[in-house]
């Protein structure tokens, strides 16, 4: 008579960790690139900036996994897994902030600045204007502008009772007729400003300003590469020499259209500086695209400064009448 063997338990046990083993891996890789330094590679770099949609798919897996693991108890353990990835990522996102936020009223040496990817030239102007001069905003940067469409934002701000804005302006490498590029508008109230032309080689477009009188700040405009295929590298140079730039130039404040998340390698920002959504509550507000809902896009405009300079103490996202993005508006005020 034969004997039927009994199925051995171990291999069973080996068979389960290597399959949890295997969807531990893949939740790390989905939900958290970035601990393992693939965030700034193809295709994580495209799949970071979505960090809620992301915890959300990863949590309806774990919920799937978890009713089969009713049936079947081996499946247990990897529904536990994509729970515990799902659940840590959602928290990340929920500390950075996720609200539209709000901005306290500006006190005596507040710096206000507006931050709007103006989209080749689409967006309203007039909404820009009329942006700038509800927050009383000291500096606008507008990512995608032309000349002529920062010098009319200017103009309707002056004309809207605010105050008169020098205008700086640097045109897009990538554009080969020079035609669009960013622009960095600096109200007089400040002080006289002057173009330093620092991070302007080689990059697509960043407009630095440095007060020659008055009481304003070291100031930048910046739209860097975006990371697609064929500019990857360009991207990683450009976002990492931004936050270096913050971090090295005492005083500086920063914002523009980074086309990067702090998740990406590039803005892992170290020294001194900050950024103004994650110290506020903003910092998992998408910014782009505009047509998805804010909590489901990606935080890609950015604003920065000097930590030991400036401390954030109000930032908003919002609409802007015409643009793919959402305007990013930011209060900075001294430290000490």
């Amino acid at each position: 008579m034969l004997r039927r063997h009994p199925s051995h338990p171990t291999r069973a046990l080996v068979a389960t960790v290597v399959a949890t083993g295997v969807v531990a891996c893949g939740a790390l890789l989905a939900t958290a690139p970035q601990w393992v330094g693939l965030a700034g590679s193809r295709p994580f770099v495209w799949t970071v900036p979505f960090r809620l949609p992301v915890a959300l798919g990863t949590a309806a897996l774990a919920g799937v996994a978890g009713l089969a693991g009713l049936r079947f108890r081996r499946v247990l353990p990897a529904a536990l897994v994509l729970a515990v990835a799902a659940g840590t990522s959602l928290a990340v996102t929920l500390g950075r902030g996720a609200g539209a936020g709000e901005l306290p009223p500006a006190a005596p040496g507040d710096v206000t600045v507006l931050a709007a990817n103006v989209f080749v030239a689409a967006a309203d102007p007039a909404a820009v204007a009329a942006l700038a001069l509800r927050d009383n905003a000291d500096a606008v940067s507008l990512p995608e502008s032309t000349q002529a469409y920062a010098d009319d934002v200017a103009a309707r701000i002056e004309a809207g009772g605010g105050a008169r804005m020098q205008v700086f302006f640097a045109a897009d490498r990538g554009d080969g007729r020079g035609t669009y590029g960013t622009a960095l508008l600096v109200s007089e109230a400040l002080g006289t400003y002057r173009p330093t032309g620092e991070l302007a080689n080689g990059f697509k477009a960043v407009v630095t300003a440095a007060p020659v009188s008055g009481r304003g700040p070291v100031l930048a405009a910046a739209h860097t590469a975006a990371p697609v295929t064929a500019l990857l590298p360009q991207w990683r140079r450009e976002t990492a020499a931004v936050a270096a730039w913050c971090a090295a130039t005492p005083g500086a404040l920063l914002a523009g259209d980074l086309n990067a998340t702090l998740d990406h390698p590039g803005l892992r920002l170290s020294g001194s500086c900050v950024d103004a959504g994650r110290e506020t509550g903003t910092g998992a507000r998408g910014t782009w695209p505009a047509r998805v809902p804010a909590a489901l896009g990606a935080t890609i405009d950015h604003a920065l400064a000097d930590g030991d300079a400036w401390r954030a103490v109000g930032s908003r996202v919002e609409a802007l009448r015409g643009s793919d993005h959402r305007a990013l508006v930011t209060r900075w005020r001294p430290v000490g």
